[in-house]
């Protein structure tokens, strides 16, 4: 699909050239994804303009690596004149301004002009002057590779190892369905920088602390519950759970992961109490679609097999509700 239409990318150019202030945003509980997609951004446009992430929360501490990442600013009340004097805002990895939480007002109200790379479906493109949206994409990194080189902005060591790192996170190291020809295209390019591919793999899968170990082991353990009729397990963890294991953001990513790996799950879920609601996962294998469970049933959405969603019920309920759905929504997953 292409969607870098000479007409868009020289409305983007020409926006960049004339910006003062340029504000690079992405979704709340950043992923290896949005800070990527981010950090490639910022470091490229750093060196010539006046340009600052901000972000909806704190990031994962698997990611504090990351080239710039010291120098992105988290969203609060001393933060909110940066996006007010934004005349340049880039929406990365989030198609609809609610998923930046409490930016949301001011990022919908802004006269700033805005700029939209994402590859999640149904894109709010009222919100921006520029959409580049494709859903086939395997990661909003790949789309960015590409936009920077359309650009013609020179992708640096730096913004190179931010690209590789959402390639990585979003494809599962280049082992989930969604990762395409093009997706191959960029890791093959990006090959050609002096990077190291291992160190960013060592800082993702492992730098974990003792305390995330054990967690994971717990929730093995203790909280996943398999269906195998419905080829389905789900784990749920409270957050009095998670905090015995000295929890920190990003301490579950991936979790919803794990029961994938049992032979014959093909959907697995996974629900954690945070921020004061319920926050839900799904994920999936084959041609078993969760984006439309999580859209109908958990108010979210998502890529076919990896969706969202989020509930304000007490944790109790909401897994109830998800293992009452099972006999219905997984039909085509039922042994006979």
């Amino acid at each position: 699909m292409e969607i870098f239409l000479n007409n868009l990318i020289e409305k983007s150019k020409s926006a960049i050239e004339s910006a003062n202030k340029i504000v690079i945003t992405a979704h709340l509980n950043p992923d290896g994804d949005a800070l990527g997609s981010s950090l490639a951004l910022y470091n490229t446009l750093k060196e010539t303009k006046e340009c600052k992430v901000l972000l909806p929360n704190n990031i994962p501490d698997t990611f504090k690596w990351m080239p710039g990442c010291n120098e992105i600013l988290i969203w609060g009340e001393e933060t909110t004149q940066i996006l007010q004097d934004a005349d340049l805002i880039f929406i990365l990895d989030y198609n609809n301004a609610s998923r930046v939480d409490k930016m949301q007002k001011l990022l919908e109200e802004s006269k700033a002009k805005k700029i939209m790379i994402d590859h999640h479906p149904n894109p709010q493109t009222e919100l921006c002057d520029v959409v580049f949206s494709n859903p086939e994409a395997a990661a909003t990194c790949e789309l960015m590779y590409f936009f920077l080189k359309k650009c013609g902005l020179k992708i640096s060591e730096d913004a190179a190892t931010c690209i590789y790192t959402g390639l990585v996170t979003d494809t599962g190291c280049f082992q989930f369905n969604c990762t395409g020809q093009q997706t191959f295209q960029v890791a093959s390019e990006l090959a050609t920088y002096k990077f190291d591919r291992s160190e960013v793999i060592h800082h993702i899968y492992d730098s974990y602390s003792e305390g995330r170990m054990r967690l994971e082991g717990y929730v093995l353990s203790n909280k996943m519950v398999v269906f195998p009729e419905y080829q389905t397990a789900y784990i749920s963890l409270t957050m009095a759970e998670a905090e015995k294991f000295d929890y920190k953001v990003g301490d579950t990513e991936g979790f919803v992961n794990l029961p994938l790996s049992i032979e014959n799950v093909k959907f697995s879920a996974f629900f954690m109490e945070r921020d004061g609601l319920i926050r839900c996962s799904f994920r999936s294998k084959g041609d078993f679609k969760v984006n439309t469970i999580a859209e109908k049933h958990f108010n979210g959405g998502g890529h076919d097999n990896a969706a969202g969603g989020k509930s304000y019920k007490p944790l109790d309920e909401v897994v109830k509700r998800f293992v009452n759905l099972l006999p219905k929504v997984t039909k085509k997953l039922q042994k006979k």
